[in-house]
């Protein structure tokens, strides 16, 4: 199917025509971890909300094993499915928080947690995603759940890319030690040169012992949509129609989670809104 034909099916839909569905979905953060007081980040390094405490089905949690979250799985925004051969879109994301940053909603496509900061050969990530299967746009980001040591060393990630390419190395980026070892930190891995996305992740290297072994993950991510929060409590939103973009397709099953890049050193609480409609 396409997007929405004009502007009057994006609102008879949006309203509820044509089973349209409309789902609006809120989400407090309240900057809290198990109720203690989050890992206070780092002004201008990616952070992971996905085991805050919030009021949307409860915190995402270290996965363990390698698996395919969903939009059942606690941490995303846990909305529903489109039904009867329809398909689920995001017409509008909007947030507020207690700092400025940009804040970014994407489709958790496969994690793993248990990897070691102190284990210098490859260890293994595996697994298959099940959406957005071809590749193009996909991410890898390492997840920090405990910290890891205080020696700084680099990290990369072996992966097949968006044309089925395997064997394919992203580039050496900092892990460990001061700002690159502290729980929640997200540490995004650049691709290979050339290559414009991921369809599997086989085994990620960290090249020296940092230390201490903590606990850390692999990520693969499809980015979706994001909002600018212009300065505290002012939010922002974007209104795909409003602003001349394109509503978001969501696919069936999609975790849509949420990653902030903050411009202060301030434990965030968010409150996120996130409208989607049927078509």
């Amino acid at each position: 199917m396409t997007a929405f034909a004009n502007v009057s099916e994006f609102i008879n839909r949006g309203t509820g025509g044509n089973s349209g569905a409309p789902q609006y979905l809120t989400k407090f953060h309240s900057g809290r971890v198990n109720g203690v007081a989050a890992t206070t980040p780092i002004a201008g390094r990616p952070l992971s909300l996905w085991t805050y405490d919030n009021t949307r089905g409860g915190q995402g949690v270290a996965p363990g094993a390698v698996a395919v979250p969903t939009n059942a799985t606690n941490g995303s925004m846990l909305h529903t499915d489109a039904t009867g051969g329809r398909e689920r879109w995001m017409t509008f994301f909007g947030a507020g928080a207690n700092l400025p940053g940009r804040l970014h909603a994407y489709d958790r496509l496969l994690h793993i947690s248990g990897l070691s900061g102190t284990v210098t050969t490859a260890q293994t990530v595996g697994g298959t995603i099940t959406r957005n299967t071809g590749g193009v746009g996909n991410q890898i980001w390492v997840e920090i759940y405990g910290i890891v040591g205080t020696t700084a060393t680099t990290i990369t990630a072996s992966y097949t890319n968006q044309a089925s390419t395997s064997g394919r190395t992203t580039v050496a980026t900092t892990f460990g030690g001061t700002n690159f070892r502290e729980v929640t930190r997200l540490i995004m891995l650049p691709l290979q040169a050339g290559d414009t996305g991921v369809q599997s992740v086989q085994s990620v290297t960290v090249l020296a012992s940092t230390g201490t072994a903590g606990n850390f993950g692999i990520n693969i991510v499809k980015p979706l949509a994001a909002v600018t929060l212009q300065a505290i409590g002012a939010g922002g939103d974007v209104g795909m129609m409003s602003k001349g973009l394109p509503p978001v397709l969501i696919p069936a099953g999609a975790c849509t989670a949420l990653m902030l890049f903050p411009q202060a050193a301030t434990v965030p609480e968010l409150w996120v809104d996130m409208f989607m409609c049927e078509r």
